[in-house]
Formats: structure tokens, C-alpha cells, sequence
């Protein structure tokens, strides 16, 4: 197996006092996009001893995965970002380069063949494609490979060198076949699927909790005329649906399902899995995926747990419009402006009634406002961990003779939080997670346990409230 020792001498960590801080940052061209040439000084004054590490990021930043790719790389800026800002403490120079692979998994192979040339490590294989072409690649240079989002089982235990940070297809399928089964009672299920990797995968992981009991099975090929595939799953009499597919043939397939009649009002189930979990998808699907289950690790953009809650609010801030981060902001100061003026008045008061007007109208503003925000996916999520990864094995080495050293601090990683979640590697390379169930209700995934608690909850009080009046009724007789 060959050995590419870096140029020039061992890399050493600087046995020096101090917070790291940004002071150059170049920017730079290859292919696509550069996200930033960072260097960063000590504060005590170290310079030139301070050593230079190169990360690649290859993924599909245009084609059919574009969408996942542009998000994943908006995860990996801000996590460069709070590494430039000084924050936190790291001995090394880190330079990041993002690549495109254009959704093309031998081209994937090639660019990290040649990004390997100068590269430490990267981060690539968004896709289960990409990933299992650019495995051996990174098995031939003794050089870490970090998917942020492929899931493919036959990745899990592919190369002591690949680490992923979404949990094996063959998780997130079974866990919504039993669903489907055992939860909402379907008696009869058909798999659509799209001709990839990544949808044969999440297919044969579904048929094997199913078994002879599955309906049948469909393959389509995205962006092809769907009515053959529509009317021949349709033919199956099933009353379960799950779509194994991705970006825009999840969407399109979706809506042709729908559109043929495979409606959640006559108790037909329709699923798939976490690729919905992203607004561009959601979008396209329109109205056709209200009612869709599926599965997706924990990642609550609207709760106030870190660090998640500061990495929403860090990139809604980055990414949003700057004309509609504004807006927000004033939104958000007048609903606080409204709400104090309310608070402090009286019953009273008569400025009461227009006060309440004012409140009522501030907050409908605000939600406006915060529809308008560049909202993070849960792939945007696992770039910014991806890059975290990388940086938090970087900090648990001191010396770095030779390439494959940088798996001794891929392995010095214990419980590194994030915000997806804890992430914690298996000796297969695979983290250490598990799927939710999900549905999409008005356009919005919700939990879907959390969803049917809040129905009982609201139907409770319903039911109690009716009780009560005719328990006045009674009385009044």
C-alpha cells in the first residue's frame, strides 16, 4: 500500500501559550469553489513555525445532488468561519477547497486521486455513488475520507480510512418498514425506486424486514416519463407506497403518485426517507408531500439546545438575504416593542384594544419575516460537522509525520457534540445514530410521535371542554 509522506518536514504542534487568531485569509480557484486559505497567527508571535494543513471537499456542487452538495458546503463555511474567528484553539494553518464532482461518481474518484497530491484528508461521497468510487482511492493513499451524508450499508466497514456521519440506509429503511407495518397498520407494500445506489440501498434494506409479504417492487429512471411507473405500482392494489429516491425524482415521483390518485385521505400511506428533509425538495414536491412519512435523525432547528441553536442562528444569519435579514431584525424588534407596551398596561388601560391589535400584527410580521430566513437543513448540519470532524481529529495530534497519522486522531474521537448530534464513530467507520419518524403536515416536517401527542392533547381538551358544558346544561335544567 503506498505512503505519500508531506512535503517538507514532520508537522509540529507549536508547544506555545495563547488564543489562535485570524489575520490573512487569500482566497483562491479550483474548479468551483474556494472556501477560504486561512492563516492564523498566534497572538504571542510564532509565524512561520506554525504548520499548514490542506483539506479537500469534494462534492456534487451542480447536477441532480446539487442541492444537497450546496447545502452540505454551506455547513463546511461556517464551520471555517468559527475556526477564522479565533474561538477556538488549533496549532495548525487549516486550508479548505471545495471541489465539484457534478454528481459524477468517477469524476469524484479522479478529483480526490489528484486532491490527495496536497491534502491531509477530506471530505467527499455525499452521495452513496460518489462515496463507494472514491473509497479505494482513499485506501490506496493512506488518507482519511469523511462522508458527510452517504448511506449505502455496503460503506460500513469499507476502509479502516472512510468515517460517515449519517447512520447506514439499512437503519433508516428498517426503521420505517417496521413503522409502516406495525405503527399505521399497512397490509400491502410497494417500493418505487430510483436506478441508483442510493435508492437500491434504501429498497433492499425495506424488502428485507418485508420480505414475501412485499407487493412488488417498481424502478424508474429519474427525469423519464413516470406514467409507466405510476400505473405499475399503482397495479399492485398496495396500500403503502415507499419511494427509495432522492432530490428531484423524489420530488417528481411524489407528485405522480399523488396526482394518480394515491391519496392519504383513502388511508394510503405514502414514505420515504431523510431526502425530503430539505426545503428545496419539500419545495418541489408542493403540496403532493403533505401527509409523507419519513425518516430522519434528531435535528430541531427551533429548539434551544447547543449547539444547534447557535449554529441556526449563525447561518440564518450568513446565508439569508441581506434584505430579508434586516426585515427580520425589525420584526423582531417590533414584536418585542408591542409585546412590552401590552405588558405593561392595565385592564384599564384604553389603549388596551389597539395595543392588543399592535401585538397581534407584530407577531404576524415576525413569522413572515422568519419564513423569508435562510433555514439550515439537516445537510447543512452535516457539513458543519463533517468539518468539525476533521478539525477535532487535527487538535488531538502533535506531530504529523506521515499522512496516515491523522487516522490516530480520527480515533482519539470520543463523544465530540455537534449539531446533529453527539458523534461518536463505530469501528466500521459508521456514527453512531438512529432515525425518527417524520411526517410532513402543512408543507413542515414535524415529529411524528410529537405530532399524534399534540392531536391527543388538543382533542382532550376538546373533549373536556365539551363535557363541561353539558355538565352546565345538566345543572341549568
Amino acid at each position: 500500500m503506498a505512503r505519500h509522506a508531506l512535503e517538507g518536514a514532520p508537522l509540529r504542534c507549536p508547544e506555545v501559550a495563547g488564543r489562535w487568531r485570524p489575520e490573512v485569509m487569500n482566497f483562491r480557484t479550483r474548479t468551483l469553489v474556494l472556501l477560504g486559505a486561512l492563516c492564523l497567527l498566534l497572538t504571542a508571535g510564532c509565524g512561520p513555525e506554525v504548520p499548514t494543513v490542506n483539506f479537500s471537499v469534494i462534492l456534487p456542487m451542480t447536477g441532480p445532488a446539487g442541492i444537497y452538495g450546496e447545502e452540505i458546503a454551506n455547513g463546511i463555511q461556517l464551520r471555517q468561519d468559527r475556526l477564522m474567528s479565533g474561538d477556538e484553539p488549533l496549532a495548525y494553518n487549516v486550508v479548505v477547497e471545495v471541489i465539484d464532482s457534478e454528481g459524477d461518481a468517477q469524476q469524484a474518484a479522479s478529483l480526490l486521486e489528484t486532491a490527495f497530491s496536497t491534502s491531509l484528508a477530506a471530505i467527499g461521497g455525499a452521495t452513496s455513488a460518489e462515496a463507494l468510487a472514491m473509497v479505494p482511492v482513499a485506501e490506496d493513499a493512506d488518507r482519511v475520507l469523511v462522508s458527510p451524508s452517504a448511506s449505502s450499508p455496503e460503506l460500513s466497514g469499507a476502509s479502516e480510512y472512510f468515517y460517515r456521519l449519517f447512520p447506514s440506509a439499512e437503519i433508516e429503511a428498517s426503521t420505517m418498514a417496521t413503522f409502516l407495518r406495525d405503527r399505521v397498520n399497512v397490509q400491502r407494500l410497494a417500493l418505487v425506486v430510483e436506478d441508483s445506489a442510493f435508492g437500491t440501498s434504501l429498497a433492499d434494506s425495506v424488502e428485507t424486514v418485508w420480505g414475501t409479504e412485499l407487493a412488488g417492487r417498481v424502478t424508474f429512471t429519474p427525469s423519464s416519463d413516470q406514467n409507466a411507473m405510476v400505473q405499475e405500482a399503482l397495479g399492485y392494489e398496495a396500500d403503502g407506497i415507499y419511494v427509495a429516491a432522492s432530490g428531484a425524482a423524489l420530488a417528481e415521483a411524489i407528485q405522480a403518485l399523488r396526482l394518480a390518485g394515491f391519496d392519504e385521505g383513502d388511508e394510503k400511506r405514502l414514505a420515504t426517507s431523510s431526502s425530503l428533509m430539505i426545503e428545496a425538495v419539500l419545495k418541489a414536491a408542493g403540496p403532493a408531500a403533505n401527509g409523507v412519512f419519513f425518516t430522519a435523525p434528531v435535528f430541531d432547528v427551533d429548539g434551544p439546545d447547543e449547539p444547534t441553536a447557535s449554529f441556526v442562528a449563525d447561518y440564518r444569519e450568513r446565508f439569508t438575504d441581506p434584505a430579508a435579514w434586516t426585515a427580520y431584525q425589525e420584526a423582531v424588534a417590533e414584536d418585542e416593542r408591542a409585546r412590552t407596551a401590552l405588558e405593561g398596561m392595565d385592564l384599564g388601560n384604553p389603549g388596551l384594544a389597539a395595543a392588543r391589535t399592535d401585538a397581534e400584527a407584530a407577531v404576524e410580521a415576525l413569522t413572515a419575516a422568519e419564513a423569508a430566513l435562510n433555514t439550515p437543513s439537516y445537510y447543512a448540519g452535516l457539513g458543519y460537522d463533517s468539518m468539525g470532524v476533521l478539525i477535532g481529529a487535527l487538535a488531538e495530534l502533535e506531530v504529523i509525520n506521515v499522512p496516515s497519522d491523522f487516522l490516530k486522531g480520527m480515533r482519539a474521537i470520543r463523544e465530540l457534540p455537534g449539531v446533529t448530534g453527539t458523534i461518536q464513530f463505530r469501528e466500521t467507520g459508521d456514527v453512531q445514530k438512529f432515525t425518527r419518524i417524520y411526517q410532513v403536515v402543512d408543507g413542515k416536517p414535524v415529529d411524528f410521535e410529537k405530532h399524534v401527542e399534540e392531536r391527543l392533547r388538543k382533542l382532550r381538551e376538546e373533549m373536556a371542554r365539551v363535557t363541561q358544558q353539558i355538565e352546565r346544561a345538566n345543572r341549568n335544567q
